[in-house]
């Protein structure tokens, strides 16, 4: 029978992406992130290791990373970790959570233990979700799905640039509705590893280039910029942001916004340039669409 080591911890939802992608720098089989049930505003981290990994140096440095965390940040909350060994039924009990989902009106992400039949003009996208974030079940993924698929859809893409692009869902998406090439950053090596794994099986990797780094380090313009990443990020790289979008008909999608944090980010944006053209919301979070200011 199938047996893997199952590590817990419950953080704020703040840093909860940050500890997942710490985690699968780790050999992981998988690591999953869901809201806990007791608490909105927090959420339960799930990591997966093979029987035989000697867990003591990753429960030592998730220990210290969360503690740099609490020690760095504002409002960040850490419980306690747990570790227990599961079998094969355990094991499938995850695979249940992680299910089909319809990210936007066309776009459907699939894990690859399910099948999915099309409906209509839907585009399906193959995502193994050994990464954490951007499998399409977290809100800000979606709502950047849909924004993308409403600029394909109103005026097209021609180059899109990701930043902090996980699994590569974000990049693999504007390339399924017809963008015709796409640029994605992500400074976690095993991030984009996955990414290129993922871009791979949706035979899109001649059209997505995949890099380990920084937005500093493109020099390039595109005419739709995405970022899914943290409203203080966002603040900090914004002027990168609007460097790299062409004059005319350039566009930013960003994404992570928890709605207290609405009128920073869009003030933020505005003094950098940006022309705020549309919100969208799912439960406490928000993405934005920007245009450039021309002035």
């Amino acid at each position: 029978m199938f047996k893997c080591w199952k590590l817990t911890l419950v953080v704020s939802e703040n840093v909860s992406p940050l500890v997942s992608d710490f985690l699968l720098g780790f050999d992981t089989v998988g690591v999953a992130r869901d809201t806990a049930e007791d608490d909105k505003s927090k959420e339960v981290i799930s990591a997966y290791f093979p029987v035989d990994t000697d867990l003591e140096p990753v429960v030592e440095g998730l220990r210290n990373y969360t503690g740099f965390l609490r020690d760095t940040l504002s409002g960040v909350y850490v419980g306690s970790i747990g570790v227990e060994q599961i079998d094969s039924s355990s094991w499938e009990v995850w695979k249940q959570q992680l299910k089909t989902v319809r990210a936007g009106s066309r776009i459907v992400i699939v894990p690859p233990w399910e099948e999915y039949i099309p409906r209509g003009d839907d585009i399906v996208i193959e995502i193994n979700p050994s990464m954490a974030f951007g499998t399409g079940h977290h809100e800000t993924t979606r709502l950047c799905i849909q924004a993308i698929e409403d600029i394909a859809r109103d005026r097209g893409i021609k180059r899109m640039l990701d930043v902090g692009c996980g699994s590569g869902v974000l990049a693999i998406s504007a390339v399924k509705l017809g963008a015709e090439e796409a640029f994605g950053l992500d400074p976690d090596f095993v991030a984009v590893c996955e990414a290129i794994k993922n871009a791979r099986r949706n035979l899109v990797q001649d059209k997505i280039r995949f890099f380990c780094g920084y937005i500093e380090s493109v020099r390039e313009k595109f005419d739709l910029v995405v970022a899914n990443i943290y409203a203080e990020v966002i603040i900090l790289i914004r002027q990168e942001l609007r460097a790299r979008l062409i004059e005319e008909g350039g566009k930013a999608i960003v994404s992570g916004i928890p709605f207290p944090r609405r009128e920073e980010v869009v003030v933020g944006l505005e003094k950098a340039g940006f022309v705020l053209e549309r919100e969208l919301q799912e439960g406490e979070w928000m993405a934005f669409v920007f245009g450039v200011d021309k002035k």
